[in-house]
């Protein structure tokens, strides 16, 4: 019997067969030239039922052309489903599924899916023309595939053009006695469903840095919350994911990790991250040891706070106030219960030491006994060319966005997005990977802006590229009041924050140690060291200040020499002597 639909489709462009990462598979995929297209062809047998009935695929038929996977591969089979809930009305789901064999006759699945959802920076034609691509070895149903399957072969982004897009629309063909209703009943079906999905108001938040193959599993990274497992790569060390809800409604997480095949026991530190940053950057790095492997040797029981800026939790609009009244607070709480300790040790990095200072001077932390500060805290000392991109650059990219995102180097979505990623690209066009242009741009201002790349080799320096989100021009706002004033500046009118920051010394029992790169060209160390001074004239004796020659921003953290120049100095000072 002849379908009631059939249409083609043709996507292409760039897969890795090294990275299991979207964005990053972009970027490999194009360095290497590994082209990869699909030739689809669906048909929809039942086509009142498929768009109304219960969730019933179309038959999905056509081709892989990939020169690195030998050519032309047919897909003997496979499945269609359109508007998919991912995981409700509002956030769908196109899905692709096919089974195909390589020339050596081994059995192969192309697994795709379109993210539809209304999210403020994108638009329509981004979101319906673009696949997130996957192949794995096997012929492997969508019920068993995990969002870290080791059976992944490849991995891509493959696009629709325009002209390709119309060329579908032509093929579409009914059946008999409905050559040109199907189509006509199928295409107003389309429409209707995305001005369901696109005519109201905005999704206030969204997931679109780190997309998983199950919706709702990128916080936990596809990992059980709450569980101990093996940490990906690192076989001698365990983490486990523990969620945690703030007063004001949001689900954010902390990492605990520890040896593989121990009980933690020793104290707790805390690990704050700066802006856009994940709880993986300070554990994941390339060049090791890291942070946390210093801190575990060390024997600390760690844990790692990914607050409402990370890539890893659904992207929304945030000031400082929220992170310093709600996640702080609230993520120190958890690590003292689940620890039984009456104190805890922090070490934080840029927005998430000023946050936290925040959180500090407005006594919401009172459990806090030592903080290791780098790079900004109290006093905001922001490079020229910074305080002008805020107060030139800021206005005129928020009338057509509401934030900025590195990852849009990658996969813009939309054409404000992609205009402002190109332009980045071209400030920082030094960088070989684009996805290092746009992040030192977005969040350093200049190439060297975020880390001084003599501190870094080329391994650490790709994987900084996918460890930087989302940020919302509400914080730029934010932080442009703040260089103005000199200091931090609360802006949400919290009553937990009515206080002149600036003028209330640190509780009692709390020691800060101020690090900072003395070659950071972004926050400009004289910030750090102002807010030592101006602790030290409230409570003298009482806080340290450790200026770092030859490192800038973040590669106090991951330069190739940070375990021996710069992770003595924050052990040292968690062990009150700094």
């Amino acid at each position: 019997m002849a379908p009631d639909l059939r249409f083609r489709e043709h996507v292409s462009g760039w897969v890795s067969f090294d990275s299991h990462d979207y964005n990053k598979a972009v970027v490999e995929g194009r360095r290497a030239r590994n082209r990869c297209a699909l030739d689809l062809t669906v048909e929809i047998d039942d086509l009142d039922r498929f768009l109304h009935g219960p969730v019933t695929p179309g038959r999905l038929t056509g081709a892989v052309r990939c020169p690195a996977l030998g050519g032309r591969l047919e897909i003997e089979d496979g499945t269609f489903n359109l508007f998919v809930r991912a995981p409700d009305a509002q956030r769908r789901r196109v899905l692709y599924r096919g089974f195909a064999r390589d020339q050596e006759n081994r059995p192969l699945t192309v697994s795709a899916f379109k993210l539809i959802e209304d999210e403020p920076n994108h638009d329509v034609w981004r979101d319906c023309s673009r696949l997130l691509t996957r192949i794995l070895a096997g012929h492997v149903p969508h019920a068993s595939e995990q969002d870290d399957d080791p059976r992944v072969v490849a991995t891509g982004v493959l696009v629709m053009r325009p002209l390709r897009f119309l060329k579908t629309v032509l093929t579409m063909r009914g059946g008999p006695g409905r050559r040109l209703s199907a189509p006509l009943v199928y295409q107003t079906a389309f429409v209707r469903r995305l001005l369901q999905i696109y005519g109201g108001r905005a999704l206030p938040e969204y997931q679109f840095a780190f997309p998983a193959v199950t919706p709702g599993r990128t916080a936990f990274q596809g990992r059980p919350p709450n569980s101990w497992h093996e940490l990906p790569g690192r076989p001698s060390l365990e983490r486990m994911i523990v969620p945690f809800e703030t007063a004001d409604g949001c689900t954010l997480n902390l990492h605990r990790i520890k040896p593989a095949g121990t009980k933690p026991s020793g104290s707790p530190v805390l690990l704050i991250g700066g802006l856009a940053m994940r709880a993986n950057s300070f554990y994941d790095t390339p060049s090791r040891p890291s942070l946390v492997d210093a801190l575990v040797e060390a024997g600390h029981d760690v844990w790692v706070e990914n607050w409402r800026t990370s890539p890893d939790l659904p992207a929304r609009d945030y000031t400082l106030d929220h992170a310093a009244v709600y996640d702080h607070p609230r993520a120190v709480r958890t690590v003292c219960e689940a620890t039984k300790s009456d104190e805890l040790d922090v070490v934080a990095h840029c927005m998430g030491s000023a946050s936290l200072t925040m959180s500090v001077l407005a006594g919401l932390v009172p459990e806090l006994r030592r903080i290791v500060s780098s790079a900004v805290s109290l006093h905001i000392d922001l490079d020229r060319r910074s305080k002008l991109r805020l107060t030139t650059l800021l206005p005129a990219t928020s009338l057509m966005l509401r934030g900025t995102d590195p990852q849009w180097a990658a996969r813009a979505p939309s054409m404000a997005a992609a205009g402002l990623a190109r332009w980045g690209r071209f400030v920082c066009r030094t960088y070989d990977n684009p996805l290092n242009a746009l992040t030192t741009y977005v969040y350093g201002g200049e190439p060297e802006g975020l880390w001084r790349r003599e501190n870094l080799d080329e391994e650490t320096l790709d994987w900084l590229g996918r460890e930087f989100g989302y940020a919302p021009f509400s914080f730029f706002r934010q932080m442009r009041r703040c260089s103005q004033a000199g200091h931090l500046v609360p802006v949400e009118g919290l009553p937990e924050l009515d206080v002149r920051l600036d003028q209330r010394p640190p509780p009692d029992g709390t020691r800060f140690t101020f690090i900072a790169g003395q070659e950071n060209r972004f926050f400009l160390p004289g910030g750090q060291r102002a807010t030592y001074d101006h602790f030290c004239s409230m409570q003298p004796d009482t806080h340290d200040w450790v200026p770092v020659p030859g490192y800038g921003h973040f590669d106090l953290f991951v330069g190739r020499q940070a375990q021996r120049d710069v992770f003595p100095h924050i052990l040292s000072a968690l062990n009150g002597a700094a």
